[in-house]
């Protein structure tokens, strides 16, 4: 059974590993292919290393647009709401896939070529160029929606795995709001509640329930009784979005509902350990240590 807090400290570490590994078995793959083929009308039109420098160029060039392309996802998520704007993005975006793909794959070739002491041509005249940078971008193109959807696929499913809380978007009717679910300051309405999503079902939490947190790789663990509700974001950044709530940091990876607070046993180092009302305990370190006796 795989560790779940483990993946979560290690994702992005893992994440890299599992699409290099994909790129490496694709380009032994498509280089094999090339000379396997080739080798069926011998002699060979080119040595038996180029396939290999052809195909991992390719998958080295791969490799560094989807990991750009991931966090321009992040940054420009699809706009159900704007379809419009999010076409014209996306077209934008693939074509700037594509044409990195061919630069840096062309780059790469060149340079490996110029160690090897020979010399690569990517085309030899006009008229192949544009033959060549067609068919790259007519290639480029489908792999652009199809790392897209997988990167989409998959961070689906590892979000119904480990659960995803988020933010809900709330904006005031009028003046007057409910301050049993949310309350207003200078920047507008902040919510009270988490939205939950996790093994096919939704439901929500109450910040205020919350007895610690806990910093885990690109997530932080919301840790309410025994339930762990993980949730994209950093722990300083849920801390600075949530100062009108009793949160406090304790340590650089924790924080605390100051609320839930049973006790607190300090050494003589400065360093010390909080016991919650639940019965857990949350490591304490003296350079966090003020912002209890504040």
């Amino acid at each position: 059974m795989i560790n779940k807090a483990r993946f979560q400290a290690h994702q992005g570490a893992i994440s890299l590993c599992l699409l290099g590994l994909y790129f490496i078995v694709n380009g032994f793959i498509n280089s094999t292919t090339v000379l396997m083929e080739a080798m069926r009308t011998p002699p060979l039109p080119f040595a038996q290393w180029e396939p290999f420098v052809w195909e991992y160029t390719s998958a080295f060039s791969s490799f560094c647009v989807v990991m750009a392309l991931a966090n321009v996802l992040n940054r420009y998520p699809w706009r159900w709401d704007r379809p419009t704007f999010s076409i014209v993005l996306y077209s934008v975006m693939g074509l700037c896939f594509a044409a990195t793909h061919i630069v840096l794959m062309i780059a790469s070739r060149a340079v490996i070529y110029a160690l090897a002491g020979s010399h690569y041509q990517f085309a030899t005249s006009t008229e192949q160029w544009f033959f060549e940078l067609i068919y790259e971008m007519r290639k480029d193109l489908w792999s652009f929606v199809f790392f897209m959807v997988m990167i989409w696929c998959y961070r689906f499913v590892v979000a119904q795995w480990l659960g995803d809380a988020r933010k809900i978007g709330l904006k005031p009717a009028s003046s007057k709001v409910d301050n049993a679910t949310h309350s207003i300051d200078e920047e507008g309405v902040h919510c009270d509640v988490l939205l939950i999503k996790k093994n096919g079902r939704e439901f929500l939490i109450n910040k205020q329930d919350i007895n610690w947190m806990a910093s885990s790789g690109n997530y932080v663990n919301l840790h309410i009784g025994d339930n762990v509700y993980p949730m994209r974001t950093t722990l300083t950044s849920f801390l600075d979005e949530n100062a009108y709530l009793p949160f406090a940091r304790v340590h650089r990876s924790f924080a605390i509902n100051m609320n839930d607070i049973e006790s607190m046993k300090v050494a003589d180092s400065g360093d010390g350990v909080i016991r919650l009302k639940n019965g857990h305990t949350v490591k304490m370190s003296r350079r966090y240590k003020l912002t209890l006796d504040k």
